[in-house]
């Protein structure tokens, strides 16, 4: 590595992979920072990608690391970033080895971090019968026995998108619903289950799920769950956060076009940014944060 790159990229999943193409495409130096925890480690599929729809979230990632081999001012790290400084217009990295970097523009693509219930069950099949969007593996057990585990609105944005893809649907608010009166008339039309009590623990065999065991002994058999997320978002890395970039309300970052964050010179890439989070769209929001992020570099170059 040398001690200075013009692009520090935070992550190296879907979006870091993506504005780092970008980035070299316009000859600029960049360093991909890798710790190896991608959000979707447990996966054993990624789906919604034309072309590639059902390949292995690490045989994708290899895919991506050999198209950058060509360009040579695209470097890696297999490794953390502790922290992040602003550095009068630049802004200076210090990297899990403890070498300091010089950089002047920053992508943060490091992703967030799901919270799993404590209760038994979830940890182990999370990515396999746990899932959290019905995009990326609710096809795999359509006309199954589904469960959504959440409350309130996310409960009512979700319940429809499950529904189209199984007629037989439980939701679990694994306590007292805080659902709206006609959504819940639309619920018993739907012939839509609710069940409030506390889920003690999920019974499963090989990776599969059995039943959801309920407070009070009560076993509901179901093949699938999907698991609505805790609020507000749990960022991967606080590098942002110690840079001062604000959040929403929801705990991701505040951005404007091509991931511009509040901060001058930082950029904000994928599920950390917005709600639509899947492997294609961090894909995409990752080619806009590098494409904003070269053009800034031009810019400036040419202004002198």
């Amino acid at each position: 590595m040398d001690n200075s790159y013009e692009v520090l990229i935070v992550g190296g999943g879907p979006a870091g992979l993506s504005a780092a193409l970008a980035l070299g495409r316009m000859l600029r130096s960049v360093l991909i920072c890798d710790d190896g925890r991608p959000r979707n480690l447990a996966s054993s599929h990624a789906n919604n990608l034309p072309s590639q729809d059902g390949i292995h979230p690490a045989q994708w990632r290899e895919n991506a690391r050999n198209d950058l081999k060509k360009y040579e001012t695209i470097h890696f790290f297999d490794g953390s970033v502790q922290s992040i400084e602003k550095d009068g217009k630049a802004f200076k990295a210090k990297l899990s080895t403890g070498k300091v970097l010089a950089f002047r523009k920053v992508i943060l693509a490091h992703g967030i971090k799901d919270k799993l219930p404590s209760t038994p069950g979830f940890q182990e099949l999370w990515g396999k019968a746990v899932f959290h969007c019905p995009y990326c593996h609710g096809y795999e057990f359509r006309g199954k026995r589904l469960g959504f585990v959440g409350n309130g609105e996310l409960a009512e944005h979700v319940l429809p998108m499950l529904l189209g893809l199984s007629g037989e649907v439980i939701v679990f608010t694994n306590g007292k619903a805080e659902l709206s009166p006609e959504f819940q008339g639309l619920m018993r039309k739907r012939s839509v289950h609710l069940i409030e009590g506390k889920i003690t623990s999920l019974v499963h065999r090989d990776g599969t799920l059995q039943a959801v065991e309920i407070e009070g002994g009560t076993s509901v058999e179901r093949d699938a769950l999907l698991l609505g997320p805790t609020l507000p978002f749990e960022m991967k890395a606080p590098l942002g956060e110690s840079l001062g970039c604000e959040k929403t309300e929801m705990g991701l970052y505040k951005v404007a076009e091509f991931g511009k964050t509040t901060v001058p010179g930082v950029f904000a890439a994928g599920d950390i940014m917005t709600l639509l989070q899947s492997v294609l769209g961090a894909a995409s929001l990752g080619q806009a944060a590098g494409a904003g992020t070269a053009n800034e570099l031009l810019i400036e170059d040419f202004a002198g």
